[in-house]
């Protein structure tokens, strides 16, 4: 985008609309201190716009998703596949909150609606929609930079990258939802979009910890020490506070623990791991999770630590890729990116333990890791 200029393809089929549109679209606006002219390409359905787009590159799409030759998501998802790097605001008279969530979902940067739209507002949506890509993009690029600066950790950061970048996308979609329908009052379509930000902010949050810790694995100056498990244990449930609110699981846990040597908060991420696995996958449909938490000497010096679930159990195929890295299951109770358990993996090798699981399909399952006992001095 050259500055002064922004590039706009308006995908419009209704002629009186798209007049009303291109002529708030030919007010000037202020871009860092510059004044920016809007220039507006207007076609008339997604083929004329893939035509267009293949020779003249724009900076932003607006598309009207009530396209009489076109279903709305799959028009979104078709311009999102071919032109990534292009933002799209979606032009709505949908009331239907489940639309607008699924339009976000599609990969639409903002919606703003027809019936309340005008010139400040639909300038506003352009330059904010700019700004967060540019945003957006500049996280990437910081992202890709992390990836070359730190070759140990390459796979693992482009994996991270990419859901950071999803996550981001679907908090700022949300957000930009609620400021641009819900500025005076809080409806339910607004509590649910935040509620949406709420969860995708938790997992960022979560995504983030594991990068820096795994990146502190790297160092040889950890030492291993009597670990406090109950403390642990309290630091894991603060982080899991939303996920148990929202399943209203039931933790249960002894009050007393055997000591065991480790790294705290390596110990503390596998914990979290594997407690998180067990709210989201460890329950039968329509039955809340139960985890059970527990401890068992092995009477060879190491220490049995485990998380007991009450979900459909694990298929045996599955059982034995589980803890590799970037696997993805095949049995549809098993989802999720195959990143976390291979951490745990990881983490557990370099405490001198093993990690592993029993289950049994119907049942649930036990997913456990062992710890060198603590010695006791006299």
């Amino acid at each position: 985008m050259n500055v002064g200029e922004i590039n706009v393809l308006l995908i419009q089929d209704n002629f009186g609309e798209a007049n009303l549109i291109k002529k708030m679209l030919h007010h000037s606006s202020f871009i860092e201190g510059e004044s920016a002219a809007l220039n507006t390409t207007q076609v008339n359905n997604l083929a004329e716009a893939e035509r267009h787009l293949q020779q003249h590159p724009c900076d932003i799409i607006l598309l009207d998703i009530s396209l009489q030759d076109s279903d709305a998501l799959e028009t979104i998802h078709q311009l999102k596949e071919d032109y990534p790097q292009t933002p799209l605001i979606v032009l709505s008279d949908q009331t239907n909150p489940q639309m607008l969530r699924e339009a976000i979902q599609h990969g639409a940067q903002d919606i703003l609606p027809k019936d309340a739209l005008t010139t400040n507002l639909l300038i506003k949506g352009i330059h904010s929609t700019l700004e967060r890509y540019r945003l957006l993009l500049e996280l990437k690029s910081r992202a890709s930079q992390l990836e070359n600066q730190n070759l140990a950790l390459n796979d693992f950061a482009h994996t991270v990258a990419h859901q950071i970048q999803g996550l981001l996308s679907q908090m700022v979609g949300y957000a930009s939802l609620v400021d641009s329908h819900y500025q005076e009052e809080l409806s339910q379509p607004a509590k649910q979009a935040v509620d949406q930000i709420m969860q995708s902010g938790y997992k960022m949050n979560n995504v983030i910890t594991e990068l820096l810790f795994l990146a502190s694995m790297r160092s040889e100056d950890i030492e291993a020490n009597a670990l406090d498990t109950q403390r642990i244990l309290k630091e894991v449930l603060k982080r899991l506070r939303y996920e148990i609110r929202a399943t209203k699981a039931e933790i249960i846990m002894p009050d007393n623990w055997p000591t065991a040597m480790g790294y705290a908060p390596w110990i503390e991420e596998v914990w979290l791991n594997y407690m998180s696995n067990g709210l989201k996958y460890g329950s039968k449909e329509n039955v809340r999770p139960i985890l059970r938490l527990g401890a068992t000497p092995e009477g060879n010096g190491m220490i049995r630590f485990w998380v007991a679930d009450n979900g459909p159990g694990i298929l045996k195929n599955d059982r034995k890729r589980l803890f590799k890295p970037h696997t993805r299951m095949t049995s549809k109770k098993i989802r999720g990116e195959g990143l976390g358990l291979s951490i745990v993996w990881r983490i557990i090798k370099k405490s001198g333990g093993k990690v592993g699981v029993d289950s049994e399909e119907g049942v649930g399952s036990c997913f456990w890791f062992t710890l060198p006992e603590a010695k006791l001095t006299s």
